[in-house]
């Protein structure tokens, strides 16, 4: 069995004709070599080494990654070649009816699917995760809640889908018992449910399974250690297989790659020449698929002013575009009020989440009283704060220096804290953070606090219900 990062042989024929169909198919797609690096993962160097015909050995992770980008992929590793097939060309407009027809023979696919609608601004994130399914069995994405986890990693598997012929499972943690409550019962839950996807293993019948899969974990914040453990123990017993996992909080896996997603771009750009920020180009599309006559062209300083209010969060800016319905625009401009127009709206299909809020709180519920305390005071801080700046704000801190230091990277591993690493570590807090934040700080003040235990309780019960 050829696993991904093996090398595929090809005598000067072989390499002829891959290079001919994959400058062909590139250029009948319009695009560009670093637009197709974009699109399939595959570094601009390999793309061009394969189309000068230099590299003579190309990985096999790499041509089906630039074959599924080009719309070309086979259904199964048991096809021809595409460019043994004589007279194989897929034009654009053919790919849906292509794919379609093969749809039957794809490998197999478990649990929730990926949207039908395009990623907006993602595409060095999936260039990257693209690159790292080539490199490691174990990929990571963390980032603040809203911040579109969940849909890049299913859109990246659907991407990376040809590559496991025993098919892409996805499972959805949110149902598993916080770790801190019953540890041994969250382990238990979370070998159950990856056992029943990817099978136990039959020592009797030859030992560990190795057939190619992809298994992907989603909203493990909750269960972030076991899920770390969990994963060890999986690569060792089955070496086809391999994991993502989504979770707020970072995970303690060796032998792993780790992305942090951002939210999208709202002063500038994070490509080339591209005249809309990202945050403003999924506003607008999304105000365009829900109400078609509202037309926001001639709006874009306050649209852009809206995004930069949301922080660029993608679940904030959908439920912004959906408000947009019923309410002006003028009226989402307001800070003080933004929040709880939004937190107003059922997020509905968007979110694992009731609200907008309820998103946020589920992070700050799984936190312990004094990481709830530091959290409280940083968030009265203003953005672009650093360790020094949280001292010398609370002088009764800094003879416990070291322990502020571990609370505040907690917080930072649990995406409530954001950091700018550039000269000087600096960090700031999300204005929907200092929302919630604010908000539990003065239903505390009136007396309405909930004992640690309800808020476990109520814990479950969201991750039950989202």
């Amino acid at each position: 069995m050829v696993m991904p990062g093996e090398f595929i042989s090809f005598d000067r024929t072989d390499i002829h004709q891959l290079r001919d169909f994959l400058l062909n198919q590139r250029r009948v797609s319009g695009w560009t070599q670093e637009e197709l690096s974009e699109r399939s993962g595959v570094s601009v160097r390999t793309i061009r080494n394969l189309e000068t015909g230099s590299n003579t050995n190309p990985r096999r992770a790499s041509v089906a990654l630039l074959l599924t980008a080009l719309g070309a992929a086979p259904a199964s590793l048991s096809e021809p070649a595409p460019w043994e097939s004589s007279g194989w060309t897929v034009l654009p407009e053919q790919r849906p009816e292509a794919q379609r027809s093969r749809t039957a023979t794809l490998s197999p696919w478990h649990g929730p699917r990926p949207l039908r609608d395009p990623l907006v601004g993602r595409q060095a994130d999936m260039r990257h995760i693209l690159s790292s399914a080539q490199r490691s069995r174990l990929i990571i994405l963390t980032g603040p809640g809203g911040v579109g986890k969940t849909r890049l990693a299913l859109a990246a598997a659907s991407r990376l889908r040809p590559l496991f012929r025993d098919g892409v499972a996805v499972v959805e943690l949110r149902d598993c018992p916080p770790e801190h409550l019953d540890p041994a019962r969250t382990r238990a839950e979370l070998t159950r449910v990856t056992q029943d996807l990817i099978g136990e293993a039959a020592p009797s019948r030859g030992g560990a399974q190795s057939g190619r899969r992809l298994l992907v974990l989603d909203g493990a914040e909750h269960v972030a250690q076991q899920t770390a453990r969990i994963a060890r123990q999986l690569l060792d017993e089955h070496p086809g297989l391999h994991l993502m996992v989504t979770s707020r909080r970072a995970l303690a896996a060796g032998a792993s790659e780790t992305w942090e997603v951002e939210p999208l771009w709202v002063d500038g750009q994070e490509g080339r020449d591209m005249t809309v920020p990202s945050a403003v180009e999924l506003l607008l599309r999304r105000v365009q698929a829900s109400l078609p006559t509202l037309d926001l062209a001639h709006h874009l300083p306050q649209v852009t002013t809206l995004c930069r209010l949301l922080d660029g969060v993608p679940l904030a800016i959908e439920i912004a575009a959906q408000r947009l319905r019923s309410l002006p625009l003028t009226s989402l401009l307001h800070e003080e009020t933004l929040f709880h127009l939004l937190d107003q709206a059922d997020t509905g299909g968007l979110s694992a989440h009731r609200t907008l809020s309820d998103s946020v709180r589920w992070s700050y519920d799984l936190l312990p009283v004094p990481h709830r305390e530091l959290l409280c005071d940083l968030v009265a801080l203003p953005n672009g704060f650093s360790l020094d700046d949280v001292l010398t704000a609370q002088p009764s801190r800094r003879s416990g220096m070291m322990r502020v230091a571990h609370l505040l990277a907690e917080l930072v591993d649990a995406s409530l804290v954001q950091t700018n690493r550039e000269r000087q570590y600096t960090y700031r807090i999300h204005e929907l953070v200092r929302h919630v934040v604010t908000h539990a700080e003065r239903s505390t003040d009136t007396g309405s606090v909930r004992s640690p235990e309800s808020d476990c309780q109520g814990l479950v019960a969201a991750g039950r219900a989202g």
